[in-house]
């Protein structure tokens, strides 16, 4: 029990120090969010839409990684796969959990207070100005 005490508390240290950094980087395109009754006909980048009168029932958003696929998330919490949308303080939104895409460009990552933190397999989630595609010759 020890053991795993020690990990969930270094964990949380971790987490707190990447908190700092993300808040604190310099030039770091934030997400905010729109909220709206209905989703629009053209998404903006570095939005975050939640859709719904009064309590939203679903979250829209561009692709980060630059492929331009609107990517729609139920805010249902009955209904599965699902995610919980959290404004911070600052009125940044947090999604919980990571969004990993199945088709298209397969992308994974996580948006917390506003920034898009990229998912690697080998190192886990690490902030990046961008995710490019390549070119396919």
């Amino acid at each position: 029990m020890g053991w795993q005490l020690k990990r969930l508390a270094k964990r949380l240290c971790f987490d707190r120090a990447l908190h700092r950094v993300l808040i604190l980087w310099p030039g770091r395109r934030r997400f905010r969010i729109v909220m709206v009754e209905e989703l629009p006909d053209r998404l903006e980048k570095n939005k975050l839409y939640a859709i719904g009168a009064g309590t939203p029932w679903l979250a829209a958003l561009r692709c980060p990684c630059g492929c331009d696929d609107i990517i729609q998330l139920s805010l249902l919490e009955y209904e599965s796969p699902s995610w919980s949308l959290r404004l911070e303080k600052d009125g940044a939104p947090t999604l919980v959990p990571s969004v990993w895409r199945s088709q298209g460009c397969k992308s994974h990552f996580f948006l917390r207070q506003g920034v898009i933190l990229w998912c690697d397999s080998k190192r886990g989630a690490f902030p990046a100005k961008s995710k490019r595609r390549r070119s396919r010759d």
